[in-house]
């Protein structure tokens, strides 16, 4: 299994953790990171994390116009 394929799945996994609780972990890889979303939007099946803007982790859901629409297609599944 390559590196890739190693973090896209443990994207998934932590995705169904997300959506459980309704926390998401987010990160930009400096100060302060990672920090938790207590008030993720888990509210549609769509949503997911992505690795955007190089290791920035961030929770992506379309209740977020401005990121689904820059993101959405980096929305590891």
């Amino acid at each position: 299994m390559t590196d890739e394929q190693r973090k896209m799945q443990f994207l998934d996994e932590l995705a169904d953790l997300t959506r459980k609780h309704g926390i998401a972990i987010g990160g930009c890889g400096c100060c302060g990171s990672p920090w938790l979303n207590l008030n993720a939007d888990v509210s549609d099946p769509r949503a997911g994390y992505s690795m955007c803007e190089g290791d920035q982790l961030k929770w992506i859901s379309p209740g977020n116009v401005r990121d689904w629409e820059r993101y959405q297609d980096e929305i590891g599944r």
